[in-house]
């Protein structure tokens, strides 16, 4: 009988063992993972960077009086947030550029244009108020608190408490301190359509998404219309602006479009390894482009594992 008790215990301590070394294991193998999956996304984001200096270099060199009737293909990197997959030794990565120039301005927005683009993306109607007066809240150093907005009075009863910025957002993902916005998940899908770069108040018309350009103020018909148009060539200033100032409801948004990118890019570079389920790694970054001196570029901003 001692015999036995003596097996049996022995049996328990090395499955134990056993169970823990699967563990360690396949966590060593998740950690392998990842790491190949985070080398895979780096690649991406340096792959775009390149690229984005090509189509910097091509925009710079376009003569601005190009003829209407040449026809020149858009360049696939000018940050209009189309994805770009590359397949790369080992597994492959997803690219989404995104010229900031092409969303709107989260520090200067007028309350109307938050609340149109927050309702063009389903936001309920009755969340609105909340999420523009806290927006608005949130960036005024102004101590008043507007009728559905949000202070430190607010925050600070919160659990932890923290106090309201009163001033100028750093990034659009600060939207999850914002009273109104329910979930993390909400500033990640609105950073496509916000910036908070200084990219003035002017809209690039050949990178906006079809949301930014309907917050504008522009027709559904008309904006479809110039998502085609800018497929097939970019879009010309010449034309675009005769066919608004035609429209006395569209002379006002003149002073705030343009045609050109901006130095501000985004890049979402998420690496995959093949054949492997579940095995991904995100990486997003905000960058200047640098037309002049040695440095071809500057990062603003670089958020490892990051959701999405």
């Amino acid at each position: 009988m001692l015999l036995i008790w003596i097996l049996a215990l022995l049996s328990v301590v090395v499955l134990s063992w056993a169970q823990e070394w699967r563990t360690e294991l396949r966590l060593a193998a998740n950690f392998r993972d990842d790491r190949q999956c985070h080398h895979l996304a780096e690649a991406g984001i340096y792959y775009a960077l390149a690229k984005l200096k090509e189509a910097r270099i091509t925009e710079l060199q376009r003569h601005p009086l190009e003829s209407m009737d040449t026809i020149t293909a858009p360049q696939p990197w000018i940050g209009d947030q189309r994805p770009h997959l590359l397949e790369l030794p080992g597994g492959k990565v997803e690219v989404r550029v995104a010229d900031e120039a092409g969303k709107i301005n989260l520090n200067q927005a007028e309350p109307q244009m938050l609340k149109r683009l927050l309702e063009i993306l389903g936001f309920p109607a009755a969340r609105l108020p909340v999420m523009v007066d806290s927006i608005l809240d949130w960036r005024s150093p102004d101590p008043q608190t507007r009728p559905f907005g949000a202070k430190s009075a607010y925050y600070l009863s919160l659990d932890p408490p923290y106090p309201a910025k009163d001033g100028r957002f750093d990034t659009v993902e600060e939207l999850a301190w914002v009273r109104g916005f329910s979930s993390n998940a909400e500033p990640l899908r609105l950073s496509a359509f916000f910036t908070v770069q200084n990219v003035n108040r002017q809209i690039n018309l050949n990178t906006a998404p079809q949301e930014v350009l309907l917050a504008m103020g522009l027709p559904p018909d008309l904006a479809t219309t110039l998502i085609q148009e800018r497929e097939v060539a970019p879009l010309q200033s010449q034309d675009v602006i005769s066919r608004l100032a035609g429209d006395p409801n569209l002379q006002e948004m003149l002073p705030f479009i343009t045609f050109k990118s901006s130095t501000f890019f985004s890049i979402l570079a998420t690496g995959m390894i093949n054949n492997r389920e579940g095995a991904l790694h995100t990486i997003k970054v905000v960058v200047k482009m640098m037309d002049q001196g040695d440095e071809p570029w500057k990062f603003l901003y670089w958020a490892d594992d990051y959701p999405g």
